[in-house]
């Protein structure tokens, strides 16, 4: 049932540690940060590939997402994750520094270096990507890959993501629902403009978050559950059929969820 390490070779160690081993450690690090910060600390631990760190100022205290690679942190670093949520930027250059020095923990979803899709059945997002960088980027983010993700095994799903900024791979990856005869082109465009508009504002930060959550994952309404800055919604506001796209994924986000 279980594969015998090769004699003379310790087993591998998992990249993800067990709940039994990061609970409490976990709590021993909220405990830190909450007393460097001087309020209290709800933390939970994520495995995350693009947002290591995030967090949301409440006036109960402060609720933080961390990646599990800051379960080993040293106090050094663990100053610098108070510092960060106190609102000193300046304290992300060591949390960048731990983070790279740690990568090999964060989790990839694909081969770096393989080619995403872009060519699909209805939709082809190399001529999205092209033709959006043009009209509303100046070229800044044509290095940016973007592409179909694969798609997911069939299952009844209560949310889904429909896209979404890896700042790892600097790639944008396209749920495959959306390369459908029935999807409109503009929905697509705004779903690409989207998460281009995350690349160009975040292009050269791997912590990203200068405050709350802004993971781009979907909630049940179709918009993403994450809060904006003031400046991303300013830009957003800039694609003409921003609002029409928004009430199209309404409209049709369960069949969405089904696939």
């Amino acid at each position: 049932m279980f594969d015998a390490p090769a004699p003379g070779r310790e087993p591998a160690r998992s990249r993800v540690p067990s709940r039994e081993d990061a609970l409490p450690r976990a709590a021993e690090l909220a405990r830190r940060v909450s007393a460097l910060l001087g309020r209290p600390v709800h933390l939970r631990l994520t495995d995350n590939r693009a947002t290591l760190v995030s967090y949301r100022r409440l006036p109960e205290g402060v609720r933080l997402r961390l990646h599990h690679l800051f379960l080993d942190a040293p106090d050094a670093v663990v100053r610098a994750l108070a510092l960060y949520v106190a609102g000193d930027t300046a304290a992300r250059e060591v949390l960048e520094a731990f983070s790279h020095a740690h990568h090999d923990q964060v989790r990839r979803e694909r081969r770096p270096g393989a080619p995403l899709r872009t060519r699909g059945r209805c939709f082809d997002l190399k001529a999205v990507h092209a033709r959006l960088d043009a009209a509303y980027f100046d070229g800044r983010v044509h290095a940016v890959e973007v592409g179909w993700a694969r798609r997911p095994a069939r299952r009844t799903r209560r949310t889904i993501h429909l896209g979404g900024y890896d700042a790892r791979l600097r790639e944008v990856r396209v749920h495959p629902a959306l390369d459908r005869p029935t999807v409109p082109a503009f929905v697509v465009d705004f779903i690409v403009f989207h998460a281009l508009l995350h690349a160009d504002l975040a292009a050269t930060h791997t912590v990203q978050d200068a405050g709350p959550d802004t993971h781009d994952s979907h909630d049940d309404s179709g918009r993403c559950a994450a809060e904006h800055t003031a400046d991303f919604l300013a830009r957003e506001a800039a694609f003409p059929l921003r609002e029409a796209a928004w009430r199209w994924l309404l409209e049709n986000l369960s069949s969405l969820r089904r696939g």
